[in-house]
């Protein structure tokens, strides 16, 4: 089953980041001359993503500027023969089809929501790569995680797919854990397990939030209901649920996991993609 769509939450608040994100899209800082989101979105386009929808709060207008149209700005590029400026501009906004849904207001908290918010826009047989839309893998060599993602779920006929990334045991409470079970050279999801305490995690494998969906998992996600401790609708709880019934594989990223949702985290993607640069590393 091909995947050819994405969709990439942008709706958050980015509350570790405020004051500045009362006033730009959390997804839209930089890291260097690109906005986050377009990491993510370049991670797509390699894998042969072709439609991109960003579920967005309501009255936000930034991803479309970018995305899509800013007729003062490409006046103005125009006026001044900024033709360089102006052609990569036009090459941003001709990687893919990109369609907006604002995840409404009263829908609730969790990454289950810009899911189900989007779900609707998807055909009855579609299935989707799923991400939020500030953390990236790196690679210096132009690597996509979402193909190798996508060459697994094709390989295996699954049900779904989970991203997991390896990650030193003394971290691992820290996170998300997913719960292996082998089967013919491939390792699928038994459950996640949410901060295991020291020495109970069930494997090496961090949960990085990025899935492909089927038909087939939509009624889990759909079923969803709040964690009773935080109130918040989690995708994780519709994997762990479908994992029980269904066939998930997991892929093992290799790159460097960069969360630029946090001050700290922002920082260290911009080093790590300056170094990586020529006209920058020396400036380090």
């Amino acid at each position: 089953m091909t995947v050819t769509t994405a969709i990439i939450f942008a709706a958050g608040f980015g509350s570790r980041m405020v004051p500045i994100t009362a006033g730009v899209d959390k997804v839209l800082l930089p890291v260097l001359e690109r906005p986050i989101v377009d990491y993510v979105v370049a991670d797509c386009v390699a894998a042969g993503i072709h439609r991109i929808i960003f579920v967005i709060a309501k009255g936000s207008h930034g991803l479309q500027d970018y995305y899509l149209s800013n007729p003062a700005l490409e006046r103005y590029l125009e006026r001044y023969h900024k033709t360089e400026a102006l052609a990569a501009l036009q090459q941003v906004r001709s990687q893919a089809k990109f369609e907006f849904i604002e995840q409404p207001e009263d829908a609730g908290y969790g990454t289950a929501v810009p899911v189900r918010t989007a779900l609707p826009l998807l055909g009855a047989g579609e299935s989707a790569f799923i991400s939020d839309g500030d953390t990236f893998s790196w690679h210096t060599q132009a690597k996509s995680e979402t193909a190798g993602l996508i060459r697994l779920f094709e390989r295996s006929s699954a049900a779904g797919a989970v991203m997991g990334l390896e990650r030193p045991p003394a971290e691992l409470s820290r996170y998300g854990v997913l719960d292996l079970k082998p089967h013919h050279g491939l390792h699928y999801l038994r459950g996640l397990i949410e901060k295991p305490a020291p020495g109970q995690a069930p494997s090496n494998l961090i949960n990085i939030s990025k899935y492909i969906i089927t038909p087939s998992i939509r009624p889990y996600i759909q079923a969803v209901t709040p964690d009773p401790r935080t109130g918040e609708y989690y995708l994780t709880d519709a994997f762990h649920a479908a994992a029980r019934d269904l066939n998930i594989v997991i892929y093992q990223a290799t790159g460097k996991l960069l969360d630029a949702g946090s001050v700290q985290g922002w920082l260290e993607a911009n080093l790590t993609v300056a170094r990586s640069r020529p006209d920058l590393a020396g400036l380090l």
